[in-house]
């Protein structure tokens, strides 16, 4: 089978074509080998097994460019919570629009499509009430509690991303229901070896590792009780793969799938792992009063659907996986605490913290 992949050079895409050519897949990559995600495009070029056309994909030509293929795997897109909430057009443009040219690609080529969401169009998602009851108000009553978010669940994006994110899987459905077999999958926090380090819109991880090296301490923002579903990129890759074996039936429209530990760990438990995976001396973590836009509270995946179609298990908890980031990772170039201190300048700048 020769697979296509959109934005197979960057984080997920590399372990993905490991993956697939472990199985023994031809691979083709599209990728536009930014400069935010790719310190060096070329080593990136270089570096995946497989084919490799350098293009946007909201470019149509460059779909064009690339060859035959018998499944299309969209994972290209722009990740940043932050960074959405103030370049909303280009959030749009590839979030929506290069989805858009996936799908169509797909159905071009009558093949099926498997393309990345997010657990942000949940947004803050639902809550169980002290009576058992499942309420979508938003509204945090007394004796409730964040509910694990189920892909039935309505779409409540709070940031911009989330909001594109939404407007993606709205496409997919309109250029592919009933029509064309697609399966749409939505991850939770992403993390593991090979995330771009110099990035800082590809999560706290990364902040806090670039402290561990530089001996600052970690800020955590908030109280640091807010929760995170944490799956680990093999674990993602593992679940592509079997959306790959088996696609879904084209007359039911876009299955949607979550992907999750399905464990809740705290952003302060996150950085305790942190420290306690560091290759040099502990540092403090601090707590920092502030809020970003964008930002929810809790989130945690609902793994019944998946379990039921019978996708590979998650293999890692949270700790093992912060240890994993945190050992290949150290010696990488690029993480930078400045970095992510600049960042939080731009969004404090526009107004977007408080």
């Amino acid at each position: 089978m020769r697979a296509l992949i959109s934005g197979g050079a960057g984080f997920i895409g590399r372990h993905l074509a490991t993956e697939l050519r472990l199985q023994g897949h031809d691979l083709i990559a599209l990728d536009l080998l930014s400069p935010q995600v790719h310190r060096e495009p070329e080593a990136a070029r270089a570096g995946f097994p497989g084919r490799m056309v350098v293009g946007d994909v909201c470019d149509a030509d460059a779909w064009a460019r690339c060859s035959d293929a018998d499944v299309v795997i969209h994972l290209a897109a722009e990740t940043g919570t932050g960074q959405s909430m103030y370049q909303q057009d280009r959030y749009h443009q590839v979030n929506v629009e290069g989805t858009r040219l996936a799908a169509r690609e797909a159905a071009r080529r009558g093949v099926p499509l498997v393309a990345i969401s997010s657990r942000a169009v949940y947004g803050e998602g639902a809550r169980v009430e002290a009576d058992g009851t499942r309420t979508y108000d938003g509204v945090v009553r007394p004796g409730s509690r964040a509910a694990d978010s189920r892909e039935d669940d309505p779409h409540a994006p709070v940031s911009v991303y989330g909001e594109t994110k939404s407007e993606g899987e709205q496409v997919i459905a309109a250029e592919l229901g009933g029509r064309g077999s697609a399966t749409v999958i939505r991850p939770q926090n992403v993390i593991g070896a090979g995330q771009a380090l110099h990035n800082p819109y590809t999560g706290v991880l990364a902040a806090f590792l670039a402290c561990l090296k530089e001996g600052r301490a970690i800020s955590v923002y908030g109280d640091g009780a807010q929760t995170r579903d944490f799956v680990h990129v093999t674990d993602l890759t593992a679940m592509i793969g079997w959306a790959v074996a088996n696609p879904a039936p084209a007359a039911d429209g876009p299955r949607i799938i979550n992907c999750g530990s399905g464990v809740r760990t705290t952003l302060r438990e996150l950085a305790d792992h942190a420290v306690a995976a560091s290759l040099s001396a502990p540092v403090d973590i601090v707590h920092v009063d502030v809020h970003r836009a964008g930002d929810i509270r809790d989130a945690c995946a609902d793994l019944t659907r998946a379990r039921e179609l019978g996708t590979p298990s998650p293999r890692w908890c949270a700790a093992d996986a912060v240890a994993d980031f945190v050992r290949t990772s150290w010696d990488q170039p690029g993480a930078r605490a400045d970095a992510w201190d600049r960042a939080l300048d731009e969004l404090r700048d526009r107004g977007l913290t408080s």
